[in-house]
């Protein structure tokens, strides 16, 4: 019998952390799926642990393939998978022992195109899952999109979903490869192909967040236009401007203008201003012709820096830091 649900695990150099991965996901006590280890090209123990745990257990299958990234291999896995549902816990993280059988019912029912869960960020194993009180939507997919947008209960990574696989194949969606936050510039997509999304602020998810390796750790020229792209991307989308209205419209607006200012931040905060100077000009550029209002701003995660860059004193704030520093 084919598994209904797909569980593809890219891996890279997480010799330290894939079993507790792996094992997360083998205690649940919701059978009904398979895992797809996708050995990307490691080049410490991590190749020799996938291996073990698919000659021990019939439900799990490996791939190795030549270093591609995050995007190609999670690519392969959804190419590879059997089941009717994918998905792409990172390998450095777990779930909740709970999360699969919790999750039961809606997978059955098979009638979600995504079902999108949360997540706790966490610095070693004994931190602990705080949710709030629990709220469950069942939403079309241009409202959870929105949600996305607006920083509600649903967030922008994929870790945190599972996705129909007909989504992907049947319309041609697939992980940026090359790019750094592909999350960014493909859940978009797969939120204006869904129908029905299931979405509860239930935590699940462990985000650990103290692994040097991970993509979050160190900043890069290549990260930061990524992330601009990708958000330039959506921003300027007609396909999704055209679900909206004007206030949601609104919404779409104060999103680019956080990330904008995001991007803006770390620019000044690691002097990589100096290294980028275009991405910087391009990013000074879009803030100045799409702005918003600070009242419309007030909720949003980067309002007090946006508060400093109307005022012309974003730069120099992070300026007198890195000063400072040179000066401890």
């Amino acid at each position: 019998m084919e598994p209904l649900l797909s569980v593809v695990i890219p891996v890279y150099n997480v010799e330290k952390y894939l079993k507790r991965c792996i094992d997360s996901i083998l205690v649940q006590t919701w059978k009904n799926y398979e895992i797809i280890l996708i050995n990307d090209g490691s080049t410490d123990n991590s190749s020799n642990i996938c291996d073990d745990y698919a000659e021990k257990y019939q439900h799990i299958s490996v791939i190795h393939k030549k270093n591609g990234g995050l995007s190609d291999a999670r690519n392969v896995g959804i190419s590879h998978a059997r089941g009717i549902f994918v998905y792409f816990p990172d390998s450095d993280d777990w779930i909740s022992e709970d999360t699969f059988s919790d999750l039961a019912e809606v997978l059955n029912e098979g009638i979600f195109d995504i079902i999108s869960f949360n997540r706790e960020f966490v610095k070693s194993e004994d931190d602990k899952l705080m949710s709030p009180e629990l709220k469950k939507q069942e939403l079309s997919g241009n409202v959870a999109l929105l949600e996305m947008l607006n920083q509600g209960d649903v967030t922008g990574f994929a870790n945190d979903k599972i996705y129909k696989k007909s989504l992907f194949l049947e319309n041609k969606i697939e992980f940026p490869v090359g790019k750094y936050y592909e999350d960014l510039g493909t859940n978009y997509k797969l939120f204006l192909a869904a129908n029905r999304v299931y979405v509860t602020n239930k935590k699940y998810y462990y985000y650990f967040v103290d692994n040097p390796d991970s993509i979050t750790q160190s900043w890069s020229g290549k990260k930061l236009e990524d992330i601009f792209g990708f958000s330039k991307e959506i921003f300027y989308s007609q396909a999704v401007q055209s679900v909206f209205n004007s206030s949601e419209l609104k919404i779409l607006n104060c999103f680019y203008t956080d990330n904008l200012i995001y991007v803006l931040t770390i620019l000044y905060k690691t002097n990589l201003s100096e290294e980028c100077k275009q991405l910087t000009m391009d990013v000074n550029s879009e803030l100045r012709k799409n702005g918003v209002s600070l009242l419309r701003f007030k909720k949003r995660t980067n309002f007090k820096k946006y508060v400093l860059y109307k005022l012309g004193l974003l730069k120099l704030v992070f300026d007198l830091r890195l000063r400072m520093k040179r000066y401890r």
